[in-house]
This record gives structure tokens, C-alpha cells and sequence, in this order.
């Protein structure tokens, strides 16, 4: 049988006192098992074949614990205690749970003079906003932007080009909000979102502001 090329790189044995780094382990596997499988961490086994068994089966589960509670956005894990060769050991097993990436510790951010947790939201837009487009896009909240409508993307009828379907020639607008997924402009009292993967993103040198261009 072919083994997945994840199976030997997610299972990791440690010794009762080689404990240093577990939230680093429990972080990676987190961030890498794949969806259906099961990541897998040995305490009390090593990696030539000997078992050399924990004494305080309890208090490294207690220890595992506290490990998992500063990941954020938690993990799926469970962890039991079982027997090899007479010896007490701990299995701690981790699973894909659709909320990488993962960290060893909990995102901050500032919010007026306080220093806050975020939130899931909050959390989501720090992963959104690393995205190229997302990210050039986020430094142009509540600033005005120029909007085109990309006639170029449009079908020819009669050899004459039809307008653009939402938006006419070229025209100011706020970009108020921005995500993975779509933009929000407001222009004359009025709001108008768009998917991203309709905006070509390019720059108006007259006005030296972000320029869009909204494919129909």
C-alpha cells in the first residue's frame, strides 16, 4: 500500500521530559494534517523502539491542555492514556478542523488605548488581508478611488461595444470595505459591492489614487 506523503511526517514520538516545543508540534499539525486524517503525537515512546513510559500521565495531559488553549483559532485534539509494555503513555492526536492557519498564541490588536484578542472576525481579516490583492486593496479603506468599468471585458454586438453593464466611463467613489470575497464602493449617497475576481486593480497617475477596473 502507497502511504500518503504526510503519514510519517505527522506522527512524532517524545520522551516525558522532551517537552520544550510541544505547542510548536501541535501548531505544525495543526496547520498540516489534511482533511479525513489524524495527526499523532507518542509521549513515552521513542523514536529507536523503546518505551520508556511517563510517570505523571495526568499532569502532561493537564499540560497539554494548557499547550492547546494558546492556539488560536483552537485545534481539534484530544489526548488519552495507554499502555505499552506495562508503561503508562500519552496519545495526543490532532485533527483538520477548516480554521488554518493556526498560532501558537493568541493575535492581539489595538483597539483605541487598549490592547484586545481578536476575535474571529477580527482574526479572519488579519489571514485576509496578507492576500496580494486583498492587501493592496485594505490601504485604500474610506479613501476615494477611481472606478471604471472595463469595457474591454465586454461582448461586441454588431460591431458596436454595449456599455458596461454597471458602470459608465470612469467615476469617484469611497472604497468602505474589502474582503476575501468582494468590495464595497459608495458613490453618490449610493453602495455597489463587487466579487474580486471581477477587479483588475491599476493606477490613475492623474488623480495619484488607486484605480479599479470592474469586468462585466
Amino acid at each position: 500500500m502507497e502511504h500518503s506523503p504526510w503519514e510519517d511526517s505527522l506522527l512524532e514520538r517524545k520522551g516525558e521530559s522532551d517537552l520544550r516545543d510541544l505547542l510548536k508540534t501541535l501548531v505544525a499539525f495543526a496547520n498540516s494534517v489534511k482533511p479525513g486524517h489524524v495527526a499523532t503525537i507518542l509521549i513515552g515512546e521513542m523514536d529507536d523502539g523503546s518505551v520508556q513510559g511517563v510517570t505523571d500521565a495526568d499532569g502532561i495531559q493537564k499540560s497539554v491542555r494548557r499547550e492547546c488553549e494558546k492556539i488560536y483559532p483552537p485545534i481539534l485534539w484530544r489526548s488519552k492514556v495507554y499502555q505499552n509494555n506495562d508503561k503508562a503513555c500519552v496519545r495526543i492526536e490532532v485533527e483538520f478542523n477548516g480554521d488554518t492557519p493556526h498560532f501558537g498564541g493568541a493575535a492581539w490588536v489595538r483597539r483605541g488605548s487598549e490592547t484586545l484578542k481578536a476575535n474571529d472576525e477580527v482574526f479572519q481579516r488579519l489571514v485576509e488581508v496578507r492576500l496580494d490583492k486583498v492587501r493592496e486593496l485594505a490601504k485604500w479603506e474610506g479613501k476615494a478611488v477611481l472606478v471604471e468599468g472595463d469595457t474591454a471585458s465586454v461582448e461586441f454586438r454588431e460591431r458596436s461595444v454595449r456599455g458596461h453593464p454597471r458602470w459608465n466611463g470612469q467615476m469617484e467613489a469611497i472604497l468602505e470595505s474589502v474582503n476575501r470575497f468582494w468590495i464595497t464602493l459608495k458613490y453618490d449617497g449610493v453602495r455597489a459591492s463587487e466579487p474580486l475576481e471581477k477587479l483588475l486593480l491599476s493606477w490613475d497617475t492623474k488623480g495619484n489614487r488607486l484605480k479599479i477596473l470592474v469586468e462585466a
